[in-house]
């Protein structure tokens, strides 16, 4: 059996992930990060009475320090990670003319130098086991969005990120899987303007079980077969 760390662990697509990882039987053991995740006994217990043993770890991941609580949190325990999804991550709708170096900085600090900080400290774990990184990137690091510039930036770096990475691990039979999800139907996203939100409303969005299952279906594949890009998108969405 195979252990598994999970970023943005406490709702959404990640939370989604870690019940079906355990309803399935695809780890043993699973790490589950968020800012504030060890206060939450009900998903304990969920783990517990499959059988799973869980790991909660209280992490900014936009943070040095918060990467590294992660990794010395798991360590402590004698874990080794065979599976590391990426899925930590935020979005804020501003036009550049209103942006500032704060939110730029959180933004990127997150879903950039955190993902890829993160992925160097648990590098030669994936390596020694031949695992399989799994990076959420979005749509978005396809196609921009008025509104979205730093967000899609930061999507759209994830992608080179991951195309890199493959390139430096595929001949240690590490697996890095890129899967960029459309609009899914989670509280994400902040300062979003009433136009978004109608937007939104018209789509008949993706649920996070969704791209759960999508995840699932990948880490499932053979260790030779490795599916490299998903773009999952709600079949009425246009881009």
């Amino acid at each position: 059996m195979k252990i598994a760390l999970i970023t943005g662990a406490s709702k959404g697509i990640g939370y989604h992930i870690a019940k079906k990882m355990a309803e399935q039987k695809i780890v043993n053991k699973i790490v589950l990060v968020a800012r504030n995740i060890s206060s939450n006994s009900e998903l304990g217990n969920y783990f517990k009475n499959l059988g799973i043993e869980p790991l909660f770890v209280d992490a900014d991941l936009s943070t040095r320090d918060g990467a590294d609580r992660v990794y010395e949190n798991v360590k402590k325990n004698g874990w080794v990670i065979d599976i590391l999804i990426n899925n930590a991550g935020r979005g804020i709708f501003n036009f550049l003319k209103d942006e500032s170096f704060e939110t730029i900085n959180e933004i990127i600090s997150l879903n950039v130098t955190g993902l890829i900080y993160l992925t160097s400290l648990f590098i030669q774990d994936l390596i020694d086991n031949k695992g399989t990184i799994v990076n959420i990137a979005s749509v978005a690091g396809r196609k921009g969005f008025a509104g979205l510039s730093v967000y899609c930036a930061s999507k759209w770096a994830v992608v080179g990120f991951s195309e890199s990475l493959r390139d430096e691990l595929c001949s240690k039979n590490v697996r890095v899987i890129t899967v960029e999800p459309g609009l899914v139907d989670t509280d994400w996203g902040e300062n979003l303007p009433e136009g978004f939100k109608e937007y939104k409303k018209s789509v008949k969005m993706l649920t996070p079980e969704d791209v759960a299952e999508t995840i699932l279906f990948v880490l499932k594949q053979p260790e030779h077969v490795s599916l490299n890009e998903i773009l999952i998108r709600p079949t009425n969405q246009p881009r």
